[in-house]
């Protein structure tokens, strides 16, 4: 019986500091049928030279010019050949035996998608188990692309959107929908580098994380086109949910230090609400579990009426102790 080629995608710009620990993840893998296409998106430093040094016949280096991390791992999908893909970024890594283990559970339980899950890792090592038991599929899969075994034919005729923020959210939900048989293992086969200071999550000068709002519209529209939308608009109703007012709210939009700015926000972010789900505060929808969970729901009511500064003493204080006590 033929083996399995599985395509392990990575997108590549200025990171030398990181790259090799991520490679050599890859390389080191117990399921050794690979083809691993590194993807050069026009870097400045020394990343590219690396990528050329590299002697192991399984890998494909791919120089490119500048389009951003959509582009290159656009590029990677156009040119893997295997029968499944994996995503992985560049400045995190991966479980040696990650290939070997979804693929024995692709083909046991023919499964076209498998979910696994992750460590967060901060600058000092910490790690934090990161669960996923929500009970919701999409905001369980979570919307990035590097938790997933993909068969190949679930990417055949999608890709990311160019020139935004966001882009995983604007395309992966819909490949998860479009999954006839996904499967979640709890077990966590990757690691992800959670405080690198150039994120879009540790980004907090502008309003550039609104752009979350036409990457859910993108989902939709891309929901539409696949014949997905029926019967998951819950899902996607939820996916709002999580995208725009949990994580909007609760993580970006309290990290301004500008009041005005926060509020001008949390318009926004309530208009488009109240115009797509007039119907929100019913749902049924709630993030995270027990104490944590009221305290959400009681802050976003608050922020989202105007509250700003006590939706700041019941969830943002509270939070920031958190994080400086966890790394997290």
């Amino acid at each position: 019986m033929k083996e399995k080629l599985v395509s392990v995608i990575v997108p590549v710009y200025n990171v030398e500091k990181d790259l090799m620990r991520c490679v050599n993840s890859i390389l080191n893998q117990t399921y050794p049928h690979l083809e691993i296409l590194l993807i050069d998106d026009g870097s400045t430093d020394s990343s590219g030279e690396m990528i050329d040094q590299l002697t192991d016949t399984r890998v494909k280096k791919i120089h490119q010019l500048n389009s951003g991390q959509a582009g290159a791992r656009n590029t990677g999908l156009n040119l893997a050949t295997g029968d499944y893909i994996v995503m992985v970024d560049s400045d995190d890594w991966i479980q040696e035996n990650l290939v070997e283990v979804c693929l024995k559970t692709a083909e046991e339980s023919h499964a076209d998608l498998v979910l696994f899950t992750s460590y967060n890792v901060n600058q000092e090592g910490k790690k934090q188990y990161v669960p996923r038991n929500s009970g919701y599929l999409l905001t369980d899969a979570g919307s990035v692309p590097w938790n997933k075994f993909y068969d190949s034919q679930l990417l055949r005729d999608i890709r990311f959107p160019l020139g935004t923020w966001y882009e995983d959210l604007g395309m992966i939900p819909a490949v998860v929908l479009r999954a006839k048989n996904p499967v979640k293992l709890d077990e966590a086969l990757y690691f992800y580098q959670t405080d690198r200071m150039d994120s879009q999550s540790n980004l907090k000068q502008d309003l550039k994380f609104l752009e979350v709002i036409p990457m859910l519209q993108h989902v939709e529209a891309e929901m539409k086109r696949l014949k997905i939308y029926n019967g998951n608009e819950q899902e996607l109703e939820w996916l709002y949910m999580e995208h725009l007012v949990y994580r909007t709210v609760l993580r970006k939009i309290i990290d301004l230090k500008s009041i005005k700015l926060r509020k001008e926000a949390l318009r926004e972010v309530k208009q488009v609400l109240e115009e797509r789900f007039p119907r929100w505060r019913k749902n049924g929808y709630s993030s995270g579990h027990g104490l944590t969970a009221k305290l959400k729901k009681i802050a976003v009511r608050l922020y989202l009426a105007g509250f700003v500064r006590l939706g700041d003493w019941v969830w943002k204080v509270p939070f920031e102790k958190r994080r400086q006590k966890t790394g997290f």
